[in-house]
């Protein structure tokens, strides 16, 4: 039996094998504090129990039964938690201009902070299927990459980003990057989507309800999911929805669903130069509307709202904009409370990371730390679509863990506090 009992020897054996990785076959941590994001509460005292890549038993450390095949590990005072994951990135926009090694170096930087697997939300997928496969198989350091394929009406593929996402062909008419209308041939475009190695398919702009349908209809018969934004005009809201889509991303959107008064009212919510507006003022102007019926479509739809505040909080300090901040979170803080189930995604282009907006939920949004948490792992699985593999601590899941010196449930400052990171059961030093 080889049993370690000290802190000291453990980080001494990742960090002489190499600056981040080691690995045992089989290994077990006991005395653990772990954050059950089902139950939401701290199980004390308990050993996780890795085989390979994969969680093999959880139990009381003291029925832990020791043999010599088990590297046994002793991690008293340290909190686990499911391996974070952001719901929504962009690492491949423009693969010429972000560079290559830039991405490994953000990668590396994601993994060692607690990420282990991110959505990215549409990018150049002939980019990210290389990086995708280097990061599962541990060529290089990073989070599990699931991409997606983009799907939006013709008039979309203008835009230049997706010219930039395109290059060496042409926008809107590549595999991971197609323009739909009603002469599309749904089975051979979302067949070519699949072929990618595309995890979802994004439903960005321009589709009508039916084309919407269509996409999702055919999708379902291939065995891809399906991500939207939470309006694509002249779309509204309520009909991606219920049209089967499993997340929506941008909780700003869902003032679509009424897009007359959404027009109507935007002038005034701008302020003019040298203005203040009060909590008070848009406390009044949040509850002059009513998303009760979009939050009991998600609930009844099961379709996770990925709300990105990281994207509102940058227009905090706009005139133009900052009713886009003041808004998003009201929203976002009453669908939590309605039961509508939010995940965490990032959208800053790699600026920050999924923590950040795990502080704004918490800070921000009303969310109580343990809520933050469970929208970081649990709910951004769901809306990723690997809920069955990853985002809860459960046998037979991988072994994807996130271990914290400190406990991040009394204070969500404390995700910051990272010991150890741990990903397809990989052992990862962050100093």
């Amino acid at each position: 039996m080889k049993y370690i009992k000290s802190l000291i020897v453990i980080t001494f054996f990742i960090t002489s094998i190499c600056n981040a990785q080691f690995s045992f076959d089989n290994y077990a941590m006991h005395n653990l504090n772990v954050i059950d994001v089902n139950s939401k509460k701290i199980l004390k005292d308990y050993s996780i129990v890795i085989h390979n890549d994969l969680i093999v038993n959880i139990l009381p450390t003291k029925n832990f039964i020791e043999n010599d095949s088990t590297h046994s590990i002793n991690l008293k005072n340290t909190f686990v938690l499911p391996g974070l994951i952001d719901a929504h990135v962009h690492f491949a926009t423009d693969p010429t201009e972000e560079r290559r090694d830039n991405a490994e170096k953000v990668l590396k930087e994601m993994l060692l902070t607690g990420i282990t697997s991110v959505r990215d939300m549409a990018g150049d997928t002939r980019a990210l299927s290389g990086l995708s496969r280097n990061t599962l198989v541990g060529d290089i350091d990073g989070p599990n990459i699931y991409y997606s394929a983009l799907m939006a009406g013709p008039d979309f593929f203008a835009d230049p980003r997706t010219i930039a996402t395109a290059q060496g062909g042409i926008s809107g008419k590549m595999p991971y990057m197609k323009a739909i209308d009603s002469t599309s041939n749904l089975t051979l475009e979302i067949a070519q989507a699949r072929g990618t190695g595309a995890a979802g398919i994004k439903l960005y702009a321009n589709l009508s309800s039916r084309e919407i349908n269509n996409i999702v209809k055919e999708a379902k018969n291939q065995g891809i999911n399906v991500w939207a934004h939470a309006a694509l005009m002249p779309t509204k809201p309520s009909d991606i929805i219920t049209s089967g889509v499993i997340s929506v991303s941008h909780v700003e959107m869902l003032l679509y669903e009424n897009f007359d008064s959404r027009k109507e009212t935007i002038d005034k919510w701008k302020i003019s130069e040298n203005e203040t507006k009060s909590n008070n003022y848009w406390d009044d102007e949040f509850n002059k509307l009513d998303f009760s019926q979009l939050y009991q479509l998600m609930i009844d739809n099961n379709v996770i709202l990925d709300a990105t505040m990281t994207v509102y909080e940058g227009y905090k300090q706009s005139l133009e904009n900052s009713w886009r901040y003041q808004l998003g979170k009201r929203i976002t803080n009453q669908a939590n409370q309605k039961g509508v189930l939010i995940a965490a995604g990032s959208d800053s282009d790699q600026k920050t990371f999924v923590q950040y907006e795990m502080k704004l939920l918490v800070n921000e949004c009303g969310f109580s730390p343990f809520e933050g948490i469970v929208a970081a792992t649990k709910n951004s699985a769901m809306a990723t679509g690997i809920l069955e593999t990853e985002g809860t601590i459960e046998t037979g899941k991988k072994a994807n863990l996130l271990l914290l010196n400190s406990d991040p449930t009394t204070d969500i400052e404390n995700i910051d506090n990272v010991f150890m990171v741990i990903k397809n059961g990989k052992l990862y030093n962050p100093k």
